[in-house]
């Protein structure tokens, strides 16, 4: 249980607190699905490429889990920080690819776009894994990382015809489509988000007594999962509008963010005296990682067998750490 500074638990009645959590998780859900029309809209209007898309969409939708994982380092419980990063990310591609592909009964891809963003995302997981496994310091890994994601948004934000076959133009409705109403609903979208986690977050920190929940469960499987939704509900729009490049996007970038913004970030300032412990989830990450991108690639679709496949290695890692393992 969370009982440090800034993290009180077992503050509110039991009551009030399942209602406080019912209450978050149907604003976040709400705040997600404005979120995700929103952003589509812009990018239609604008002709925004899909992989600008999903980048925005992933900062749109990544802050519950930074707030989240900074929050708890910053109060002394970095075990909990870094288990939101890392469980955030495993949760990202078990339930933005697998349930995704599984909801929309598959959803298509473009090779030259999902090679792009997984060969930035894995990059990315590489350097901090080095920088946990102290093989390289977070100075390094954080101007590393910094300018080749600097890199990635300079080319999906002005692709040019050169890189056409890897930055394409936005897979949805042409640019007359539709209103700007959902694009002006956009900063109410984001404060819901936002507002909705922290409700699910503060509920979940004042139940892990009365629950008996670890700091290992709560970081890696209960707050990863929650603070995730909001991913969640952006990515179920890209699948069911069969924006595979924009889902795959979003996936990546997710956890790219997640990466350099709660954890090598605040290495920096903490120290990697935080990240103890955490290099095996990266076996797990770059495992899973590797499959959602190299299986779809042949066939050019991520199917539902692929999703279950993701998701089942995902429920094996959340019944190791269950087990203590």
């Amino acid at each position: 249980m969370v009982c440090r500074e800034g993290w009180s638990a077992g503050v509110l009645p039991i009551p009030v607190t399942i209602a406080v959590f019912v209450a978050g998780l149907a604003i976040t859900l709400g705040g997600s699905e404005l979120l995700a029309r929103g952003l589509t809209r812009l990018g239609s209007k604008l002709g925004f490429s899909e992989g600008l898309l999903g980048l925005l969409a992933a900062l749109g939708a990544d802050s519950p889990e930074l707030s989240s994982a900074v929050i708890a380092i910053a109060a002394g419980a970095g075990d909990v920080g870094v288990g939101v990063v890392i469980g955030s990310n495993l949760f990202n591609l078990a339930a933005l690819l697998g349930l995704s592909a599984i909801v929309a009964g598959g959803v298509a891809i473009r090779r030259g776009p999902v090679i792009l963003d997984a060969a930035v995302g894995i990059a990315v997981m590489l350097a901090a894994a080095a920088m946990v496994a102290g093989v390289a310091p977070p100075t390094l890994v954080a101007a590393v990382v910094l300018l080749l994601v600097a890199a990635y948004a300079a080319l999906v934000t002005r692709p040019g015809r050169r890189f056409a076959n890897v930055v394409p133009i936005h897979d949805g409705p042409p640019a007359g489509y539709g209103s700007w109403l959902p694009v002006l609903l956009l900063p109410v979208a984001i404060a819901l988000v936002v507002g909705g986690s922290y409700a699910m977050v503060r509920a979940a920190l004042d139940a892990a007594p009365w629950l008996h929940i670890s700091h290992a469960v709560l970081g890696t499987i209960v707050l990863a999962a929650l603070t995730s939704l909001p991913n969640l509900g952006v990515a179920l729009h890209f699948a069911r509008a069969n924006r595979g490049t924009a889902l795959y996007s979003a996936a990546m970038n997710s956890n790219t963010i997640n990466l350099l913004g709660g954890l090598v970030i605040p290495a920096l300032f903490a120290g990697t005296g935080i990240a103890r412990g955490s290099l095996p989830y990266f076996g797990w990450l770059l495992d899973l990682t590797l499959l959602a991108v190299l299986a779809p690639l042949p066939r050019r679709r991520l199917s539902p067998t692929t999703g279950l496949a993701i998701i089942a290695i995902y429920l094996a890692f959340v019944g190791l750490r269950l087990a203590g393992l």
